[in-house]
């Protein structure tokens, strides 16, 4: 058994621990310190095939000052669900992983979650006040997009909060297995034929079909989006933006009216209603 420890910025964490379970980690523990998030992963390797592996993995976390160590006999699975205890997000939800048998507090909706499922673990600043923006506007019968959907946490939310209709879109094919597994933990078959789940972008959806779009990606990637996610937006709809900082927040009060903003150790949920003719755009 062999582990490979790593140091990371904590708003980083989760997307690092996704490319670790990517990578074959039977597990991963985590820890806070004044530098940042330490992941160490572990890894069940024959010493014979442990040296090739962990030149890969070095090479591909280099900038995480990683370190490969032999590690004695450790149950992974267990150490692994130490943690990733269950949390309260927002007012509305109570995120767990499938393992946790605690009882959903009263007045909250269970929202279960892998942690080893791709990016989007409920866990990051940026997720949490996504899934609390979901809840203030998603209503029973909306049609919603979750662009740049990762384990698609979101989507799952939009339905669990009465979406009639949801597109996950996400650009990278391998995420789309993630997606649907992460469905079905939450719902039934006949719940999970509402998603749809898509490898691409917001440019592979009807112009002004969604009542609630929501995109948790980079300011980079937002701005590059932005007629896009407009233009698939129904006049007068909901726009849901976060995965930025909120010195970065200004770049985006032009795409709403009156946007409500919501902020997290830094990071920051931008939401409000488009103009009724903002989407005619494309």
């Amino acid at each position: 058994m062999f582990s490979l420890r790593l140091m990371c910025p904590s708003e980083l964490s989760e997307y690092v621990s996704a490319d670790l379970w990517e990578e074959g980690t039977c597990g991963i523990r985590e820890s806070e310190g004044e530098q940042g998030t330490e992941l160490i992963a572990g890894f069940a390797l024959e010493a014979e095939a442990a040296q090739a592996r962990a030149r890969e993995l070095m090479a591909r976390f280099a900038k995480w000052n990683p370190q490969w160590e032999e590690e004695p006999e450790t149950d992974w699975v267990e150490m692994t669900k130490e943690s990733w205890p269950p949390r309260e997000v927002g007012e509305t939800w109570f995120v767990a992983a499938p393992w946790n048998e605690e009882p959903t507090p009263a007045g909250r909706t269970r929202l279960v979650q892998n942690p080893g499922l791709a990016c989007g673990t409920g866990d990051h600043p940026c997720t949490q006040l996504a899934l609390a923006a979901v809840a203030a506007t998603v209503r029973p019968g909306d049609t919603v997009a979750d662009i740049g959907s990762g384990s698609a946490i979101l989507a799952v939310a939009s339905l669990l909060a009465g979406a009639r209709l949801v597109a996950a879109v996400d650009p990278d094919e391998a995420v789309v297995s993630a997606a649907r597994e992460n469905l079905a933990l939450n719902l039934r078959r006949d719940e999970q034929a509402r998603c749809l789940v898509v490898t691409g972008s917001a440019d592979c959806l009807r112009s002004e079909t969604f009542d609630v779009t929501v995109a948790n990606i980079s300011s980079t990637i937002v701005l590059m989006l932005a007629k896009e996610l407009l233009r698939i937006t129904k006049p007068g709809g909901w726009l849901i933006l976060t995965g930025f900082s909120s010195d970065e927040s200004c770049a985006f009060n032009g795409l709403m009216e009156g946007p409500q903003e919501a902020t997290l150790g830094g990071w920051c949920c931008l939401f409000g209603k488009i103009p009724g003719n903002a989407s005619g755009a494309g």
